[in-house]
């Protein structure tokens, strides 16, 4: 304990005596051409893995392959890496130092942290804007503890244009708050940045996040300043995350603050962040506000009302539920009102409840979108006497969506608070008719219900562990799976099977298996774009080839193969992302191979930012999505691979089921 509190006094003592780089530090150009067979080489070996053979790179006397030697092991995130890493915190150019710290961060080592804090510029009198030590503090909120956190957090000797040691300390706090370590004078740190003019946007951004991403954490006395705060802001970012604080927060003196801003506000980007936060309000308090937006002229804030009335209804209010089943209104709040009917009204009201399925029914027939079709199934499950028609939908049905949004309903109806007092003694005999058509799921060989099913069986709530002696079956179906391209389900089962079994779950870790075109890597300049031609419009997305070579490559290959054309858009949350590249349409697809996790040190800090959709290091393939607004939670765990230039405007129209007609690449 002694070591922890002279490590953090020291991390003080260096933090106040100053700010800035070595002045003496000449940072030569590290730029490398991509026919540069050594640069090549280098990522090659990052691509594979191949840890051993790169530290031969980090000695390079070259600077520009020990800069980039060290940024792809920031990629691969192996604690092993840090011994061979940490002499290049000393080199002589800055950014390779700043490159290896943010690679040693990336390990998530704790044992790293000491060496991080005693390499901390210090005596620096000159220079403003410091990546090092901007990196090291970065990567201490990566790797650090809960002394070190408060260290960080209560450093206030930094000017308001030291902006990269502002943004390391509140990237810190951020990330420390990610690993679920917070502080007291950490919140208050952030509230400060939020409240103080001078403070750039970026670093207000990260603040923000903060309170609407770290737990437990207190804002009782800071309310009053951060509701002045709110509004007085403009900033679309800051407004969104400070309004899921709010509501994080259960404080009704926030409610008139939120209901007040809603009317007032013009970004549907907020709007739809405050109808979220009113999720955690007391119903009465809400409800006008919410019922008044189902019929928002924009989707994302009707769905998002939909929701709040999915989560927070009340049995009063079900026949005016039902009332939007009569309406003209778009399929994914009908979908979400149809659910709130049966979710609350009474259980012992079959015969209603039992008509309005009915209905429900009727919309899945009426439908020639799959995925309305999905949505209405699942609104089906919110009444656990509706077993039947679930199983009944897995088995008619032909499309996969039916059968996998019919699975899920089932896990739904296990799960539902109801299912005891629906089927009384009697319930065993249910779950057994449950548990026969998950194994059906299981045996069918179908990734997506493999996937699904593992899912349900694999919750502990449920208590499989009395009813599966046998894990056979789940076993075989492992064996059949095809690895690379089923990675997802692979482990997905893998882990179903090691709970049952009581046994320690290690995900399966895929053999290098797609290599980097470089032929085609010459094609592509710095400036090359991706014309994405949708149902909505046209998108422009400039490629970042320096950044994720491996990623805009198989991006511009799928391209060339005309892959994308065709293929919906099968996932959209509001201010956040939506995603494409399926080509199965439900999540699960991909062409047969995957592609490396590519994640130097950049951000997620704005909105229009493409990134690389994946179930876990290293499982990347064919999807991507576009953000709606800053993510910095993504930051060092997905690969950013473009931006949007132009069509931000048609990314937030883009609902589920609209579709790609054609990505044309623009060298």
């Amino acid at each position: 304990m002694r070591s922890c509190f002279l490590i953090s006094f020291i991390f003080i003592t260096l933090m106040i005596s100053s700010c800035i780089p070595d002045v003496s530090d000449k940072s030569e150009l590290l730029d490398v051409q991509f026919t540069d067979t050594t640069f090549q080489k280098i990522i090659d070996l990052g691509d594979q893995r191949d840890i051993n053979s790169l530290y031969q790179y980090l000695r390079h006397k070259n600077p520009a392959y020990r800069y980039h030697a060290v940024v792809v092991l920031g990629s691969i995130k192996n604690a092993e890496a840090n011994d061979s890493i940490y002499p290049l915190l000393d080199d002589q150019n800055m950014q390779i130092r700043a490159a290896a710290a943010y690679a040693i961060g990336q390990s998530g080592d704790p044992k790293s942290s000491k060496m991080l804090i005693s390499s901390f510029k210090g005596k620096d009198t000159l220079g403003v804007d410091n990546a090092f030590n901007y990196s090291i503090l970065e990567a201490v909120g990566k790797t650090g503890n809960i002394d070190d956190l408060r260290a960080i957090s209560t450093v206030k000797t930094y000017r308001s244009t030291d902006s990269l040691l502002l943004l390391g300390q509140a990237m810190a706090i951020f990330r420390m708050a990610l690993r679920k370590i917070v502080c007291e004078e950490g919140t208050s740190r952030m509230v400060d940045f939020l409240y103080t003019d001078a403070i750039p946007t970026k670093i207000k951004i990260i603040a923000g996040h903060y309170l609407a991403r770290a737990d437990n954490i207190d804002l009782i006395l800071s309310k009053i300043r951060l509701i002045d705060i709110f509004n007085k802001i403009r900033n679309p970012d800051i407004r969104s995350t400070l309004a899921i604080s709010f509501g994080k927060s259960k404080d009704t003196l926030f409610v008139p603050v939120l209901k007040t801003a809603f009317i007032a506000e013009s970004d549907y980007r907020v709007k739809t962040n405050i109808m979220r936060a009113f999720s955690n309000f007391p119903y009465s308090q809400i409800r006008d506000i919410v019922l008044s937006n189902l019929k928002n002229d924009n989707l994302h804030i009707a769905a998002t009302a939909a929701n709040v009335i999915l989560t927070n209804g009340i049995i009063d209010d079900v026949p005016l539920y039902a009332e939007y089943d009569t309406l003209t209104i778009p399929w994914q709040v009908r979908s979400k009102m149809n659910a709130a009917v049966l979710a609350y009204t009474a259980l012992y009201y079959t015969k209603s409840k039992s008509a309005f399925s009915e209905r429900i029914q009727q919309n899945i027939n009426s439908s020639s979108n799959i995925y309305e079709k999905a949505a209405y199934v699942d609104a089906l499950s919110k009444d656990p006497f509706n077993y039947n028609i679930l199983i009944q939908l897995y088995k008619q049905e032909k499309d996969n969506q039916i059968k996998m949004a019919a699975l899920s309903g089932l896990g739904n109806v296990l799960k539902s608070p109801l299912f005891f007092k629906a089927f009384g003694n009697g319930y065993g005999k249910i779950k057994g008719e449950i548990l026969n058509l998950l194994i059906s799921g299981i045996s069918s060989g179908d990734i997506s219900q493999i996937a699904i099913a593992s899912g349900i069986l694999n919750d502990p709530a449920l208590q499989w562990k009395e009813w599966i002696k046998d894990t056979g079956f789940l076993k075989e179906a492992l064996i059949k799976l095809k690895l690379p391209a089923e990675i997802e389900t692979f482990n997905e089962l893998k882990s179903c099977i090691a709970f049952l079994e009581n046994t320690e779950f290690k995900p399966e870790k895929l053999a290098f298996n797609n290599p980097i075109n470089w032929t085609l890597m010459h094609s592509i300049g710095d400036s090359s774009v991706a014309a994405v031609k949708t149902t909505q419009g046209l998108i422009r997305i400039k490629l970042f080839k320096k950044l994720a070579p491996g990623s805009v490559a198989n991006f511009v290959s799928l391209i060339n193969k005309k892959f994308y054309n065709g293929l919906y858009f099968h996932r959209v949350v509001p201010n956040f992302v939506i995603q494409t590249g399926c080509p199965r349409g439900d999540g699960y697809g991909s062409p047969p191979y995957t592609i490396r996790t590519e994640v130097p040190q950049s951000s997620y800090d704005g909105e229009g930012y493409v990134g690389m959709a994946s179930a876990g290091q290293d499982t990347e393939s064919s999807q991507w999505f576009i953000t709606h607004s800053a993510t910095p939670h993504l930051d060092g765990n997905y690969t950013i691979f473009g931006k949007v230039i132009e069509g931000m405007d048609v990314v937030h129209k883009i609902q589920v089921g609209d579709k790609i007609n054609e990505i044309i690449f623009v060298k």
